[in-house]
């Protein structure tokens, strides 16, 4: 492209008048500014988004959570209550679980698997009360709180933790659901074909807002499952949710519980859950199993 303040010859071999043609010390410093800001913001966009796109591919994995780590946290816990109970409580300490599953979320897309091996907790809480708790891995554990009542065996709470690595960032997610009324989990005498309504409602600390979680879960039946070479009595029962509010979606699961105490013995599940952001709505599934190697616990 031809300068506009180039010179341009005339009939008689001089300029035309026109403005004077900057000198050239004047062009360098009106025009070399411009071009290196600009270099320097390339430079900085380039940089940071290979550092981030770096950060994000190479970004953490969450491996599995050992059972030593898992026994080293219960003795830590303090003395366990040993009130009577009125529905026989299972032997307090961890457990060991073998099993696969996997975690992804739709946006940034990431994704975590299960250990093959998860350490399962039980800790006593007052009144006959006491927690179960499971490690997926050391980024993802579930626990729930029992209570008795009678023949019945209740779930009153729930909580879950996830953690995820964006690579430049990660984000922790806590979610507490209280269930009210609490919903039996095992009856004596379980019948094929009764429901049992759950409705549980509480909020997660990355998706802050109500979120309710309901439907049915209904007694298969009667089951004996082979555990660490032992025959153990189990009531198995369906569960289907409907999750509302902030999160939106569904969990189907399947569940083998003890006969006599209630202790989960071997779970199936699917989730697919949807929460809007500005991003639009990003998806979470999950889905895995898992069964106890030992009906033993260390403590």
């Amino acid at each position: 492209m031809t300068d506009i303040t180039e010179p341009h010859d005339s009939s008689d071999g001089r300029a035309p008048d026109s403005p004077a043609s900057p000198a050239p010390g004047d062009r360098v410093r009106s025009r070399h500014p411009v071009r290196w800001v600009v270099l320097g913001i390339v430079v900085v966009v380039v940089v940071f988004g290979g550092v981030t796109v770096g950060r994000y591919v190479f970004r953490s994995r969450p491996g599995a959570q050992s059972v030593d780590a898992a026994v080293d946290r219960f003795r830590a816990s303090g003395p366990t209550d040993t009130s009577p109970a009125t529905f026989v409580r299972p032997a307090a300490g961890v457990y060991q679980a073998a099993g696969e599953g996997e975690e992804h979320i739709s946006t940034p897309p990431n994704s975590q698997h299960d250990g093959a091996t998860m350490p399962v907790s039980v800790t006593y809480l007052a009144d006959g009360c006491w927690t179960w708790h499971l490690d997926y891995n050391v980024a993802h554990w579930h626990e729930f709180d029992f209570c008795p009542q009678g023949d019945q065996l209740l779930l009153v709470a729930q909580r879950n933790f996830q953690s995820w690595d964006f690579g430049v960032m990660k984000v922790d997610n806590t979610g507490t659901y209280t269930c009210a009324p609490p919903a039996p989990i095992v009856v004596t005498d379980p019948v094929p074909g009764a429901v049992f309504e759950h409705h549980c409602t509480g909020d997660n600390t990355a998706a802050p807002g109500p979120s309710t979680s309901e439907g049915p879960a209904t007694v298969v039946g009667l089951e004996t499952l082979s555990v660490g070479g032992a025959d153990v009595a189990t009531i198995h029962q369906t569960r289907s949710q409907v999750m509302s509010g902030t999160q939106q979606g569904d969990i189907q699961e399947e569940w083998w519980y003890a006969a006599d105490t209630g202790l989960p013995v071997r779970a199936e599940r699917h989730y697919r859950l949807d929460t809007g952001s500005v991003l639009g709505t990003i998806t979470y599934t999950e889905s895995g199993s898992w069964q106890l190697t030992s009906m033993e616990p260390r403590t």
